[in-house]
Parts: structure tokens; C-alpha cells; sequence
């Protein structure tokens, strides 16, 4: 004997099973915006509160040595020295947080927004620094978006200023290419220098995670990459970085083609 089996077709159990669950996923998404802006908000609070005692730690070093330095030995000196630059790193962790926490925090101005005039003040901020690399670097014609003018500044100024902090031996070559891929325009920063390893692509983008550990010959906080990445989530695109195929290292990020 076949057994019967029986499929409900009801169309409004079937609705009410599909408006039940797009209800519980927006109240997920709901709670999840609210965590993140909680986060963001302590993040923000945390940061700065810890500004103050910094500074003051600083300031009675400095007055230390200089009131008492011709009375303190080598030593004492140098550990003086020591608990300066200590407290001077803490203090740009601490302002590189905070700068990170506003990114998601403040209210976004978004406009047209030409990246070759943000390319152009970028180059003039680092002209300094490309001319004692004696670097050489070149760009297509980039595209208008629809973009926080802030952080596009920010964005370009990081991976550029990257470009030239970790060069190899050689001159830095940089080079900015544009294409348009479906609805984005993908972006590409060239350089020449001495590369990431396939292994650390996506860990390079963790906020604090540094690869070289020496302070004297790359500096920095580690938060460099992690803001361009948030930058570019936050206007709705992504960024990831391949090596190049002979030497340096190739970053990539899109952004959506602007409105018409």
C-alpha cells in the first residue's frame, strides 16, 4: 500500500513563516548596530580619558630631566629616556584608537569627491618624504566617487605612506592603476618595496597587528591598514593585497561607481 504524503501549500502559513523570519533577522541586525555604536562609543571614551594622564606622565619626565639631569648618572638617564618613548608610544596608540573609533562614529559627509585632487594634496603632504626616497610614482586618471572626502585622504595617505616606508633597497616605484569592473572601479597601489608574504594578507588588515617589530626603521602603530579597510567597508567596497609579480606588493581596493 503507497503511503500518502501530504506538502501544506497553504500560501499564508507560508507568509507568515517568511514575515516571521525577516523579522528576526532585522531585530538581529538592530542589536548588532547598537552593539557596534556601544563599542564604538567606549572605544571612543576609553581612548581619549587615557590622553590626559599620558601627557602628564610625559611632562613631569621632561621636567625631571631637566631639573635633576646634571645631578643623575648615565643610567638614570636612560631610563628616563626609556619611560619618555614608552609613554610617547602609548600616547600615538592611544590617538590612532581614537582616530580609528571616529571613523565609524562620525557622521559621514558624503559628496563627489575627485580622488586626483585628493592624490595631488596627499603627494604634496609626502613630497618630504618622496623626495628623500627619491621615489618615483605614477597614476592613471582617477575616478569621482561618491566618498567621505576625510577619509579619502586618509585612505590614499596610508597606503602611499606605506609604499614608501617599507622599500626595499631599491629607489620606490609606486605605481596607481584604475579599472572599471561591473559596478565598482577597482584601484590598484603598486609598489617595488619588500612585500607581504601570502600568509599575512588578511592579517596585515588587524588593527595593532604589526609584522616588523622594529620601531627604529618602520615605526608606526599598526593601525594604518586596519583604518583603510574600515574606510573602504564603510563606503561599501573591499581592499586586499597580492604580491606583485616580481618584487613589493599590490593593494587593492573598489568602491562603487557614483550615482548618476
Amino acid at each position: 500500500m503507497e503511503e500518502t504524503v501530504q506538502i501544506n501549500h497553504n500560501p499564508v502559513s507560508m507568509q507568515q513563516e517568511l514575515e516571521t523570519s525577516n523579522s528576526e533577522k532585522e531585530e538581529l541586525r538592530n542589536k548588532l548596530a547598537e552593539l557596534t555604536k556601544e563599542m564604538n562609543q567606549f572605544t571612543y571614551i576609553v581612548s581619549h580619558d587615557l590622553q590626559a594622564p599620558l601627557r602628564m606622565v610625559t611632562g613631569f619626565l621632561e621636567l625631571l630631566e631637566k631639573k635633576y639631569g646634571d645631578k643623575l648618572d648615565a643610567s638614570a638617564k636612560q631610563y628616563i629616556d626609556y619611560a619618555v618613548k614608552g609613554a610617547t608610544k602609548m600616547k600615538n596608540l592611544v590617538f590612532d584608537l581614537l582616530e580609528y573609533s571616529r571613523l565609524s562614529s562620525a557622521v559621514k559627509e558624503y559628496e563627489e569627491v575627485d580622488l586626483n585632487i585628493i592624490f595631488k594634496e596627499v603627494k604634496e603632504k609626502l613630497q618630504p618624504v618622496f623626495e628623500e626616497a627619491k621615489a618615483v610614482i605614477t597614476t592613471d586618471h582617477l575616478p569621482v566617487v561618491i566618498a567621505d572626502r576625510k577619509q579619502m585622504f586618509l585612505l590614499l595617505e596610508h597606503l602611499l605612506g606605506n609604499a614608501l616606508k617599507f622599500r626595499s633597497l631599491e629607489p620606490p616605484l609606486v605605481a596607481i592603476t584604475v579599472k572599471k569592473e561591473n559596478n565598482f572601479w577597482t584601484i590598484a597601489v603598486k609598489d617595488n618595496g619588500i612585500g607581504v608574504e601570502v600568509a599575512f594578507a588578511e592579517k596585515i588588515f588587524i588593527i595593532f597587528r604589526r609584522l616588523h617589530n622594529d620601531d627604529a626603521k618602520y615605526g608606526g602603530t599598526g593601525t594604518g591598514l586596519a583604518m583603510c579597510k574600515k574606510i573602504i567597508e564603510l563606503h561599501g567596497g573591499t581592499i586586499w593585497v597580492e604580491p606583485a609579480v616580481e618584487n613589493g606588493s599590490v593593494f587593492y581596493f573598489n568602491l562603487p561607481v557614483k550615482s548618476q
